[in-house]
């Protein structure tokens, strides 16, 4: 279990979400599908499942690099990079966040968070928040990424995207959002959602009965709550704001709690950067 954390001074400068309508150039190489099929049946037959035709899919090396184009301006080094997925890359013979940390200004340290369902993002959030206490970490950026092309069976009934989609979120101090706190709690039922605050919802939270709440689209199971969240932001949080989501597989309850801080602006539109701090 993670409880929730103190204080850490962690913001959110800017944020990015993105589709991705069309599959990645390396889905249509027939080559790169055969040996692709190769590596998967490989995996797959220990446990009995056979592969099924699914063509397309999208590399997350691909989405995420172009996240951070639209996300981290010139000159703005990044000095910590953590990709948050579910989902397994349809391009396995790459390190993927050893390639985002040679695209990414800075050459920022770069690791991956997975297997850990919906709750991915929050454990990224948390890895962030304890590199940037010290003071030495000073902009991180969070990509949260999900393709909708699985190659077999899932062993167990498991929720799978129906896009292909993405979302950056960079930390600093110029933000006008703080992070207050970050649990993923294992093993434990939904927790209950806190009265006064802006909830933000992902696929596996029921909204509350009588409560108003943004939840995210359908069909998003890991990307969708921080989809949403940037929605929110666009509109320009008033109050603060919960955004919470559950992993009925794992038993992950996962919450974030966010506030507005005094800042100098924000701009942005859906589907685009969304800019909270400095203008």
């Amino acid at each position: 279990m993670y409880p929730p954390d103190g204080d850490a001074p962690l913001r959110i400068s800017r944020v990015t979400r993105r589709r991705f309508p069309e599959p990645a150039r390396i889905a249509a190489d027939p080559a790169h599908q055969a040996h692709l099929d190769a590596y998967l049946a490989d995996l797959v037959r220990p446990y009995g499942l056979a592969l099924r035709p699914a063509p397309g899919g999208h590399s997350y090396g691909e989405m995420a690099e172009a996240l951070i184009a639209e996300t981290v301006r010139a000159g703005e080094d990044v000095d910590l990079l953590v990709l948050a997925f579910a989902v397994p890359d349809i391009r396995p013979g790459r390190a993927t966040a050893a390639y985002l940390s040679h695209v990414c200004p800075g050459r920022p340290l770069a690791f991956a968070v997975c297997d850990q369902g919906a709750a991915a993002a929050f454990t990224g959030l948390r890895l962030i928040r304890e590199y940037t206490r010290g003071g030495e970490c000073r902009r991180a950026l969070l990509i949260v990424v999900e393709q909708a092309t699985l190659h077999y069976d899932p062993i167990a009934p498991v929720a799978l995207p129906a896009a292909h989609t993405g979302v950056a979120l960079l930390f600093d101090g110029s933000g006008s959002i703080a992070v207050d706190s970050v649990g993923v709690h294992s093993g434990a039922p939904p927790a209950t959602l806190p009265d006064a605050t802006t909830l933000v919802l992902g696929n596996g939270i029921a909204p509350p009965v009588g409560r108003p709440a943004r939840v995210a689209p359908a069909g998003h199971p890991y990307t969708g709550p921080w989809w949403e969240l940037a929605g929110v932001l666009a509109a320009g949080p008033a109050r603060p704001m919960l955004v919470a989501d559950y992993d009925p597989v794992l038993r992950y309850s996962c919450q974030c709690r966010l506030s507005p801080v005094e800042s100098e602006g924000f701009e942005g539109g859906a589907d685009a950067r969304l800019e909270l701090g400095a203008s």
